[in-house]
């Protein structure tokens, strides 16, 4: 069988494709691998709840006075306050329930290791209703754009598309953390995304059923062969080269991300086998291996998309909540299993709230909602944030129940930097807006949600 160098380049392609390799991703990869991470491991793992999730249907007071504010503007998409799972405690004297499909996010609030930051979005810069409606104010590119909305929540660059984001910003700022697999550092369950670009990292994105896919044609002798052969040849172009060397990196490191997991003990906690659940189930498996790969500080990226419920919203959320909730619950319970429960933490954005008014069908795009996060280092059984009273004189109601945010993204960003391990003199090069918001209202009140 006769392989050409052209048909060499093109299975090349697609092997770099098949295993997701960023296009920022250093070359040098095997230098450290195997070095032993020390006890003071961190990771964060962002969950895109893509499609704009309503999360005013997530998180809802049960206080009586509140609970009848929100009854009527929310008309045919309320839920019964009967079937609400009480929260303990209060927010501003008003008590909450999650949506009844929320029982383990329920069970951790309750036992203060989760929690949700109340009406939190992409801010530019501190602002009113007055200071928007005057035309005073920065606003984010593309407001109830969802692809406009999902790259500023990644990026925290809401004002400008930036090519980095704030995952990667976050280990480029931490350069000495990770001695080991250099691609191990930002880890994706669903393929290239903003949020794990950096300047000196990338993302190497891996399956969830299939793992660390090896390289197409590579255990073809015959390619194997020609490839090597197209490795050495002096009269390669330098781009070719190039080239080469970055699809025999992916190659080195697909081997060594397989021989840490083929060499780890198996979880023990049972997984559902929800796309979802499974994607968790692979991160578990992969800080499970944390150690082989020579890495203390990592992030990981994972979509669970089809949230954009402009019709039957009840019965869509009845459907994917669950699923949301049983992946979140069984990744604790893994977590815990590997004694890790207090060096994780997760939290959920999505790329917008929606409407609290209806369309006659579901909701529409928003602005602020409600994140959840969930970890041993969270200091939960309270929310944080600003909840709005969902009146409709609210001065932070911009029309239909859309929220200006109270709590901008930077400030959730911020106390995750800071629990990571980020130093306070970078803080500006992981959040380049942050100075804004540092001392106002909407950059307050999360200090402290993450310890240890």
């Amino acid at each position: 069988m006769m392989i050409s160098r052209r048909s060499l380049l093109r299975r090349g392609a697609q092997s770099a494709v098949s295993l997701g390799v960023s296009s920022v991703v250093p070359l040098s990869l095997l230098g450290s691998a195997g070095v032993s991470a020390s006890d003071d491991y961190r990771a964060v793992v962002c969950v895109l709840l893509a499609g704009g999730a309503d999360s005013y249907n997530i998180l809802v007071p049960r206080s009586e006075q509140a609970y009848a504010q929100y009854q009527t503007r929310r008309s045919d998409l309320a839920l019964s306050r009967n079937d609400l799972l009480p929260l303990e405690g209060a927010l501003d004297g008003v008590s909450f329930g999650l949506h009844p499909a929320m029982s383990s996010l329920q069970q951790r609030f309750n036992a203060g290791q989760a929690t949700l930051v109340t009406n939190i979005g992409p801010l530019v810069e501190p602002t009113t209703r007055a200071a928007l409606e005057a035309g005073n104010v920065r606003l984010p590119l593309g407001l109830f754009s969802h692809s406009d909305q999902i790259l500023s929540w990644q990026t925290a660059t809401p004002a400008n598309r930036a090519g980095t984001g704030f995952g990667g910003r976050m280990l480029d700022a931490m350069p000495a953390a990770n001695a080991g697999l250099a691609l191990a550092g930002n880890i994706s369950l669903s393929g290239n995304n903003s949020f794990q670009a950096g300047a000196a990292t990338g993302s190497y994105a891996v399956s969830a059923a299939d793992g660390v896919r090896r390289i197409a044609g590579y255990d073809n002798d015959v390619f194997r062969r020609y490839f090597d052969r197209f490795l050495e040849d002096p009269n390669t172009s330098t781009l070719r080269r190039v080239y080469g060397n970055k699809v025999q990196s992916a190659i080195d490191a697909g081997d060594v991300f397989n021989s840490a997991l083929e060499g780890a003990t198996a979880l023990s906690t049972p997984f559902s086998e929800h796309y979802f659940s499974a994607a968790m189930k692979r991160i578990a498996e992969l800080i499970n291996v944390r150690e082989s790969l020579g890495v203390t500080r990592q992030t990981f990226f994972v979509t669970y998309g089809g949230w954009d419920h402009h019709e039957d919203t009840l019965g869509q959320q009845a459907n994917m909540l669950p699923a949301l909730d049983a992946g979140l619950g069984q990744f604790q319970v893994a977590l815990e299993e590997l004694g890790l429960s207090q060096s994780v933490t997760t939290f959920t954005i999505s790329d917008f709230g929606r409407t609290l008014t209806s369309n006659g069908k579901g909701s529409d795009h928003g602005w602020g909602g409600n994140a959840m996060i969930m970890g041993g280092a969270v200091q939960g059984g309270q929310l944080y944030g600003r909840f709005p009273e969902q009146v409709e004189d609210n001065p932070l109601d911009v029309g239909r129940g859309r929220f200006l945010p109270s709590t901008a993204t930077d400030a959730m960003y911020a106390e995750i930097s800071r629990w990571m391990g980020v130093a306070p003199e970078s803080l500006g090069s992981v959040l380049p807006n942050w100075s804004n918001f540092e001392g106002s209202t909407q950059g307050a009140g999360l200090m402290g949600m993450l310890t240890g």
